[in-house]
Order: structure tokens, then sequence, then C-alpha cells
């Protein structure tokens, strides 16, 4: 297996702490389609973190749902995801969860301190220089690990027991009582073992005390299952209950989905929040461009209340991208055409953002329009620009509706 420094460290010649390169699998297809990380587990265990961790922070920053299963040994992240960029994922997580502030190395142990969620810290404890440092404690992975703290190592603090050589009776360890040899002390601590054992119930004084048959009716099992999906609910961040509760509720106005969206305290969150709002605008079954335009009109007015600026633009087009990567059968240059010339006639999308994000992160234009420097959301980079050749003829459109403008001004 391939083996990599941890966190990119070039001088560290010799491989001293080394972890294996990040292998990627992408499974399924269309809403289904996800990316699976099968060595997982041992990169987890490299970097003497659990693997959820790392899991966790990809869906962080890619603004997607993960899957973990530790039994199965089985870790997912939604969407199509190339190894390189996991791996660059990954070394962002090693620099904020692993490595030591002061010296750089990754020989850490996370530490959580306080008792209450507003004094609550995590703490780098560092094995080789013994400084301790804190993580950024605004990053969206703190809150997982929190609420999942890090397990400490098996067979610390106990002390194991010398086996018997040449007949000579094994060590005794301090906790356990001493045996002595006078016959009245062994004597008197078996008095105390029967004395201990009689106050104990009997099986028939308990048999009437407690039912120990599970309740198989219909009302318990409602109230269990119940209990099970509020647990869950619990587990998921913010933004993946509003993916959960927009896949419920397709039917929904979007006064309701607004009041979802700020009850889960996400409405600031404009890149997740449209990300989902596209990702879940289309009904599966839908791929007539009457349908598309309907679905569209329909969400007109909420689109319109999270993109005020060209990064929210940006933003949109970037769901849409992983829309697109998803449902490949929305792709046809005819359907796509539909879906932007949308977006341009309700003021959700300008001319100049379409033809920077057509030109790419590289262009002085996109530069010059966007805060950020990539996409919001990410898909390969075949997948890429399979999407910018289709939306070529949309562009075409724009370059001639504009020069027809100038001739009718002259």
């Amino acid at each position: 297996m391939d083996t990599l420094n941890i966190g990119g460290n070039e001088m560290d010649r010799f491989y001293r702490y080394k972890m294996p390169k990040l292998i990627s699998k992408i499974e399924g297809k269309g809403n289904g389609i996800k990316t699976v990380v099968p060595n997982m587990s041992d990169i987890a265990r490299s970097l003497g973190r659990p693997p959820t961790y790392p899991t966790k922070f990809f869906g962080c920053e890619l603004g997607a749902q993960v899957k973990t299963d530790e039994k199965s040994d089985r870790y997912i992240v939604n969407g199509a995801h190339d190894a390189p960029k996991l791996q660059e994922l990954l070394d962002v997580f090693i620099k904020k969860f692993v490595l030591c502030g002061g010296c750089n190395n990754p020989e850490t142990d996370l530490i959580i301190t306080g008792k209450s969620a507003n004094t609550q810290k995590i703490i780098l404890d560092c094995k080789a220089c013994g400084q301790r440092t804190e993580v950024d404690m605004r990053h969206k992975l703190v809150t997982f690990i929190l609420k999942h703290p890090p397990t400490p190592i098996k067979g610390k603090g106990k002390k194991e027991k010398k086996s018997k050589k040449n007949g000579e009776e094994e060590a005794e360890s301090p906790t356990s009582p001493t045996r002595d040899s006078a016959e009245g002390s062994e004597d008197e601590f078996t008095k105390r073992i029967v004395a201990e054992a009689s106050e104990l119930p009997t099986a028939d004084q308990d048999a009437d005390d407690d039912n120990w048959a599970v309740d198989t009716s219909a009302e318990a099992v409602a109230e269990r299952m119940k209990d099970l999906s509020l647990d869950i609910e619990d587990e998921l961040e913010p933004h993946e209950s509003l993916d959960v509760w927009l896949k419920e509720n397709q039917g929904a106005k979007s006064n309701d989905v607004y009041k979802k969206i700020k009850e889960l305290g996400i409405s600031k969150e404009t890149d997740l929040v449209l990300k989902y709002l596209v990702l879940n605008l289309f009904p599966e079954d839908s791929q007539k461009i009457e349908t598309i335009e309907k679905q569209i009109n329909k969400r007109v007015k909420l689109f319109q209340k999270f993109i005020t600026s060209a990064d929210d633009q940006l933003a949109l087009l970037g769901a849409t991208e992983e829309l697109l990567a998803r449902r490949k059968e929305l792709m046809e240059s005819k359907t796509l055409g539909v879906i932007l010339m949308s977006y341009y006639q309700h003021d959700l999308l300008e001319e100049e953002v379409f033809q920077a994000w057509i030109e790419g992160s590289n262009s002085s234009k996109y530069k010059r329009l966007f805060k950020r420097n990539v996409s919001i959301t990410y898909v390969d980079k075949e997948i890429n620009q399979e999407i910018r050749d289709k939306a070529k003829p949309f562009a075409k459109w724009l370059e001639e509706a504009e020069e027809d403008d100038d001739d009718d001004d002259e």
C-alpha cells in the first residue's frame, strides 16, 4: 500500500510518521451516487483518531451527508469525489485536529475540558514536546467531537498479573484482598462473603418484582420507534436535517420551507441552504421541461431570499453542478438550458456571473467577481467540463441576445 507523510511533511524523509494513501471508490448513480473510502480505518489508526472524525469532516467541508458503520467498516460520503480531492481535505483535517500547534508533530491526543457547552474546549495534548494547543472551536466538526468524544485507549491504567512460574504464587494487585497465612484471617474473609451473599434476594423473591417480557403491542412498538427516530435525528447536523425534511415534504409550501430553515438556525449558511434546495427541487420522475419550469417558478421567492450577491449566484450554480452530477438525465443541453434560462429570467443569475462560471476559476473575471476561489460544491473535472459544454448553447444565446440589444440601441 502506498504511504504518505502525515500532514504532507516533506522534511520527514524517513517516513517516521506515515499513513496510507487515501483510496476512494465511487458507487451507484443518479441520486444514489456515493463515494466509499475503503481504507479509512487504516488511515484513522495512523492518525490516532476515530474513523468517524475524518469522514464527518469530509461531510462538513463538502456539504454532503456521510454514513459511518464501524461494524462493517464502511465509511461513505454522498456524491462523487475523487481521491486527490479527499486527500487534500484529509490534510486540512490533520492540520486542524491532529498536528501539534507547537512542534507540528502528529503524536497528539484529543482532550475535552470543561463541563458545560459554553466552557468546553478541545485540546491537542502533544506527547512529543508536551505542549497543549487549542483546536479551533468554530469548525462544525467540533460539535460532533463533543457529542462523540474519543474513547481512551484500552489497557491503560491496568496492571497485569504475573503468571505463576516454578510453583511461585501470582502477584497480587494492590486493590485485591491479601491472603493472610493465618487461618483466622481467611475465615473472617470467608464469613464476610457468606454473610453478604445471604442478603441477596433469591430467585423466588424477585420473580414477581420485575416483568422481563417485552411489550409487543402496536402502541409500545410505535413508541420505541419514535424514541429511535429522535435519537437518529439528534445525530444529524442542521443542514442534514433540512435535507431529510425536504425529502419527506416534497410538496411543502415555500413559507413552510423558509420557517424550517429558520428553525434549524442555518438561514445564514447560504451555500448549504441553496445546495439542498436545488438537490431536492425536482422529483425523481421530473424530466419534462414543463415540470422543471413549474418547480423553479414555485420556489423563486424562496431562492430570492438567499441569493443577494454574486457569490450566492455562484453557490446556486455549484449546487446545480452537483444536481447534474447525480442526475445525468438533466444534463441534456435542452434541459440544462431550461434550468439556466429560468434562473436568468427570474433574476437569480446574472449574465456576467454565468460567463465567469463558464470561463472557470482561473479567469480574471472570475477572480474579480467572487470572494471564493473555487465553487462551493465539488464534482469530478470530467463532469465539470461536460456540464460547461452542455451549457455553451445558453452562453451563445446570451451573447446573441446582447448583440441584438446593442443593435436596437444604435
